[in-house]
Formats: structure tokens, sequence, C-alpha cells
């Protein structure tokens, strides 16, 4: 099992309704797949795990770096992993407020930077927040 982890910002800021646009088609491209997921969106910037066969999710993550909806496309983390970490989300979506974050320790970083410094967001911290905020 493959586990891509990326930040990217939106070239604008996407209305809801094109968030939930968005997520329809992610959902149904990844179940065709058989990819799972977690995406977080905050302020324009989004931060996204993917999981599945390794060529699957490269492929998909291709996409993605081509798609001119993202800008600033940034692999964090990509590694083999034992199992899925989120198996129960096609792709599950999170909006996440300042609020939400402060709430966290060790999220600062993000936080404070967001993706004008991605360097700073470890793979430890994307991680945890995909996690957190996935409820798993």
């Amino acid at each position: 099992m493959y586990q891509l982890v990326y930040v990217s910002s939106a070239t604008g800021y996407p209305s809801r309704s094109e968030l939930a646009q968005l997520l329809e088609r992610a959902r149904e491209k990844n179940e065709r797949l058989g990819i799972t997921g977690m995406l977080l969106y905050r302020d324009g910037d989004f931060m996204q795990a993917l999981e599945g066969e390794t060529q699957a999710v490269r492929a998909l993550y291709e996409t993605i770096c081509q798609d001119e909806r993202h800008e600033r496309v940034v692999s964090i983390v990509e590694h083999e992993v034992p199992e899925r970490s989120f198996a129960d989300w096609r792709m599950g979506f999170r909006e996440v407020s300042d609020a939400e974050l402060r709430s966290h320790p060790g999220f600062t970083d993000f936080l404070d930077h967001g993706l004008a410094a991605p360097e700073r967001i470890t793979p430890g911290i994307a991680l945890r927040l995909l996690t957190t905020f996935s409820g798993a």
C-alpha cells in the first residue's frame, strides 16, 4: 500500500459549491481507482492524503500537479505503509478554521506559515493533521 501526502494552493478561492463538486468528482474517481484518502482545506490551501496501489496514486498525483486549479503542489510524504490510514474514506473532506488548528498543539507552523513555507510542514505534522481531522 502506497501513501502520498501533498499540499497545494488553489488558483482562486473556490466557493462551497465548487468544493462540493470537486469532492464529488474525486470520490467517484477514487472509487474507480481503489484510492482512499483525506482532504483538508483552509483559506485557499489544500492538504491531501492519497492511498492505494503505487501506480494509481502516483498517476493521480501527476494529474493533480497538472490541474490548473492547483499551484505550488509539493509532496510532503511518499512511502509504503502496511495498511490504509483512511480505509473508510473514498475521500474524506474537512474545511478547517484557524481556531480548530490552534486547538491542536504542534500545528502552529501550518497555521502561521501555510503553504508559503511547505518545507516547514513535516511528514509527522501532515499525517497528524489529516488523521486528527478525519476523526480516525
